[in-house]
C-alpha cells in the first residue's frame, strides 16, 4: 500500500482534539509511517492487515483509532489477543493511557493471574479485554465470558502467536465473536501461515507493509560462531565479561536457561532469567531488576524475548539458533533500538544447526558464507558425544532459586508448544581453551579434532 500524502503530524489523521491532547501528553511526536497508514484505515472501519517491524509502533496504530472509534459506547466492543503475557500487560497499559480518559475500562486475562478476579472484572463488562489465547479460551470453557458483542478483534503479534501453537485457540475464539466484525492484524512478517489466518478471519482486507526505512534500519553488529555443543559455556563466559553493557541470552527450552543462568551464576556474573513457568509477579521483577542494572545478564526463551521492552541493551546472544527464522529477527531487535547500536552474537552447531542458518540468511536475503566443516564429533551422529543426559551420582543438580514457582503451577493451555520441556537438561560442559582474539571462536577441525583453529564468520556485511 502506498500513500500520496507525507503525513508528519497528528492533526492529518482525523482524531479528535482530546485524542490529540491525549497524544501529546503521553509524549508521542510525529506518527510513525505505520500509525500514519494503518490509523485512518482502522477509523474508517477497514479491515485491515499490517506487517511492520518491531519497535515501529504497531501498538498505538491499533490502540489509538480503535479507542477513537468505541469512546462513548457501553459494552464489551474490543478484544485484543496477545502471544505473551507481558506483551498483554503492555497492550493493556497502552490502552489505558489512551481509554481511561473516555470513561473506557480495560481488563486483561492472562496465564499466572487470579482466575477469580479476573473472572469478577470480566463480569462487570469492560469495554476491552486484552486476553492471551489460552487464558481467554480457559474463560470461555469456564462460562466466565461471552464475545457476542465484539465489534473488533485485533490480533497483535499473529506471527508469534501461530509460532507459539496458538491456532486452535484463535479457532475457538473467532467462532465465538459476530461475523460482522472489524479484523485488524498486526505481525512483523506475512509469513504463509499469517496470510493462511487473515484469509480465514479477515473481509476483503486492505493491506499496510512498512518496508525499513534506510534511516531506520538497526545498527546491529551480527557475527556468526560455529563451535561444538560442549564449548558454548566456556565462550558464553568470555564474550559476557568482555561486554561492559548489559546481555540478553536467548536458549530455545526453559531447561537451557536453567543451564545457561547456571553456568552464568558459577562464575560469578550477575545473571537473571524468566521463561514461562516463573510466577507473573517474579518476571517482571527479574525484568525491573535487569532493567535498573542490578543484573547484566538476563537468559531467557522465545516466548519471553517480545514482553522484554528494554532500550539499552548492547548485545543479544543466540545460544541456541532459533527454530524459526522469523525468531531470529525478534531476537536481535532487542539491541540497537532507538537509533543506537548494538551487537548480536550466534552460537551454531556445525551441520546441527546449518539448514537453520541457511533459513536465516534466506530471510534475510544475503549470500550464504562457506559451509562449515564438520568435526569428527559430528560424522555419524547428531550431537557431541558426553553431551547428553547423564545418570545415577553425575546428573547435574538443580540450583534454581527457591522463590521459583511450582514447573505445573500454570494451566496447560497457556503453555506454548515451544516451552515445553524437549530435552533433559544437559550435564556441565567441559572447558575450552581460550582463543588468541576474544572475537575468534575456536572449532575443531574435520581432520585433527584435537587440533584447537579459529573460524570466524559475519552473518551480514553491514
Amino acid at each position: 500500500m502506498s500513500s500520496e500524502t507525507n503525513v508528519t503530524n497528528w492533526s492529518d489523521l482525523n482524531l479528535s482534539p482530546e485524542m490529540l491532547d491525549l497524544i501529546e501528553k503521553a509524549g508521542y511526536k510525529a506518527p510513525t509511517p505505520v500509525q500514519e497508514k494503518a490509523i485512518p484505515l482502522v477509523i474508517a472501519g477497514h479491515d485491515v492487515l499490517v506487517s511492520s517491524q518491531t519497535g515501529s509502533g504497531k501498538t498505538a496504530s491499533f490502540v489509538i483509532p480503535t479507542v477513537e472509534r468505541f469512546k462513548g459506547k457501553n459494552g464489551t466492543y474490543i478484544l485484543a489477543l496477545s502471544p505473551t503475557r507481558e506483551i498483554a500487560q503492555q497492550t493493556g497499559a497502552v490502552f489505558e493511557t489512551f481509554g481511561a480518559p473516555f470513561g473506557l475500562r480495560t481488563v486483561v486475562c492472562i496465564g499466572g493471574a487470579s482466575i477469580p478476579l479476573e473472572k469478577e472484572a470480566l463480569a462487570s463488562s469492560p469495554h476491552i479485554i486484552v486476553a492471551t489465547p489460552g487464558r481467554l479460551v480457559d474463560h470461555l470453557e469456564r462460562g466466565n465470558v461471552w464475545l457476542d458483542f465484539i465489534q473488533c478483534l485485533i490480533f497483535d503479534e499473529a506471527d508469534r502467536m501461530l509460532d507459539m501453537g496458538f491456532a486452535s485457540q484463535i479457532e475457538k475464539i473467532s467462532e465465538q465473536i459476530p461475523k460482522e466484525r472489524q479484523s485488524l492484524m498486526f505481525s512483523a512478517t506475512f509469513a504463509p501461515k499469517v496470510e493462511k489466518l487473515a484469509r480465514q478471519v479477515m473481509r476483503d482486507p486492505k493491506q499496510v507493509t512498512i518496508e525499513k526505512a534506510e534511516g531506520s534500519v538497526p545498527k546491529i553488529d551480527q557475527r556468526l560462531f560455529w563451535m561444538e555443543e560442549g564449548k558454548k559455556p566456556s565462550a558464553l563466559v568470555r564474550l559476557v565479561r568482555e561486554e561492559p553493557g548489559t546481555v540478553i541470552i536467548f536458549a530455545k527450552s526453559k531447561e537451557r536457561v536453567y543451564q545457561v543462568w547456571r553456568s552464568l551464576e558459577d562464575k560469578k556474573i550477575a545473571a537473571t532469567y524468566i521463561h514461562s513457568d516463573i510466577p507473573q509477579k517474579d518476571r517482571e521483577a527479574a525484568i525491573a531488576d535487569f532493567k535498573s542494572g542490578k543484573f547484566q545478564v538476563l537468559v531467557a526463551t522465545d516466548v519471553m524475548g517480545r514482553g522484554i521492552d528494554v532500550d539499552d541493551v548492547a548485545h543479544v546472544v543466540n545460544y541456541d539458533v532459533p527454530r524459526e527464522a522469523e525468531d531470529y529477527i525478534h531476537r536481535i531487535g532487542r539491541t540497537g533500538r532507538r537509533g543506537k547500536t548494538g551487537m548480536a552474537t550466534t552460537f551454531a552447531i556445525p551441520v546441527k544447526d546449518e539448514q537453520g542458518i541457511r533459513a536465516i540468511e534466506k530471510l534475510r536475503g544475503i549470500k550464504s558464507p562457506e559451509k562449515p566443516a564438520p568435526s569428527a564429533a559430528h560424522q555419524g551422529q547428531s550431537k557431541p558425544r558426553g553431551q547428553g543426559p547423564q545418570r545415577g551420582n553425575d546428573r547435574a543438580r538443580d540450583t534454581r532459586p527457591r522463590d521459583v514457582g511450582p514447573r505445573d503451577a500454570r494451566p496447560r493451555d497457556d503453555r506454548p508448544r515451544d516451552e515445553r520441556p524437549r530435552e533433559a537438561r544437559p550435564a556441565h560442559s567441559p572447558k575450552v581453551s581460550r582463543p588468541e582474539s576474544a572475537s575468534v571462536v575456536a572449532l575443531p577441525e574435520a581432520a585433527k579434532p584435537n587440533k584447537i583453529v579459529s573460524f570466524f564468520k559475519k552473518l551480514f556485511n553491514k
